[in-house]
């Protein structure tokens, strides 16, 4: 019988003798990890826009808006989405009760218009009055950053 435990179980074969720990392989983590960082900036992306396409006017220098703000996206055929959400608001009642909600929840709130290209003016000017009669003053216009509308006047 021999002394060490070792000596009797494992072969006295040179190449048993030495156990090495295999190094761990990174690269398939690292992998899953990308791919979850991929997967979570794509699913913030269609969580902001609601997926309705618009054509929505440039502009050259557009001004950063702080604070609460209520989007109102407004397509070409005159739908009117509010703030992401995918089911646009029909009803003249169903958006004002939209902008007073956000009113009572931030009275200093601005609300963005984000009008088709091809929207009607006379719509946008009903809108804007929905939005003051829901008590709202700060009113903006989103437009989308390029060079912007060149619109030449004669004064006769």
């Amino acid at each position: 019988m021999t002394s060490n435990w070792r000596d009797e179980y494992v072969p006295s074969m040179p190449w048993h003798r030495s156990i090495s720990i295999g190094a761990v392989d990174l690269a398939p983590v690292l992998n899953v990890v990308l791919l979850l960082v991929i997967f979570s900036l794509m699913a913030t992306g269609f969580i902001y826009q609601p997926g309705v396409q618009i054509d929505i006017p440039v502009v050259r220098n557009p001004d950063a808006i702080r604070g609460r703000t209520l989007t109102l996206t407004i397509t070409r055929d005159e739908r009117v989405y509010v703030s992401g959400t995918a089911q646009p608001l029909v009803l003249r009642e169903a958006i004002l009760s939209q902008l007073r909600e956000f009113k009572r929840h931030h009275p200093d709130g601005v609300v963005i218009l984000r009008a088709d290209s091809n929207v009607r003016h006379g719509f946008l000017l009903s809108l804007v009055e929905m939005v003051r009669e829901a008590g709202l003053r700060r009113i903006a216009f989103g437009g989308a950053l390029g060079e912007s509308y060149q619109t030449t006047a004669t004064v006769d």
